[in-house]
């Protein structure tokens, strides 16, 4: 079974839209048809970009999402900071997170916050990527 970390772009945007490949990929995470691994900071971050006011989501379907991903999602503690993306330092997060679980993949809408495309193991995808990728085996 794949190990994934999302990043917080796939979150919003499986909140924003039911009928969406981000949707489909955290629903292969809450089902366990992939293990998908989240730190401590990384809940908060998802929970704090989902508040935003202009993604218009009722706090009942975030506390509902985050409910979900709690109760399914692996939780890891990162053990160091990294301070290796300048772009948006929060994505450091991402690949703390993807060190500790060991994630086959990082799953993000945003490539172009990470300039590689592997990190210590971690394939560095989209969502499409990884469905063409996990669709080739």
């Amino acid at each position: 079974m794949f190990k994934v970390v999302f990043d917080t772009n796939v979150i919003v945007s499986a909140a924003l839209y039911e009928k969406s490949l981000p949707a489909l990929l955290l629903s292969l995470g809450l089902e366990d048809k992939v293990k998908f691994f989240v730190s401590p900071a990384f809940l908060n971050e998802y929970e704090a970009v989902l508040k935003r006011p202009r993604f218009k989501l009722g706090q009942k379907q975030i506390t509902e999402l985050m409910g979900k991903i709690n109760r399914k999602a692996l939780i890891v503690t990162p053990t160091k900071r990294l301070k290796i993306l300048k772009a948006d330092e929060p994505d450091n997060r991402v690949l703390e997170c993807a060190i500790i679980a060991k994630a086959d993949f990082i799953i993000t809408g945003n490539k172009r916050h990470f300039p590689f495309e592997e990190f210590k193991g971690s394939k560095i995808v989209t969502p499409r990527e990884f469905i063409n990728s996990i669709s080739e085996l």
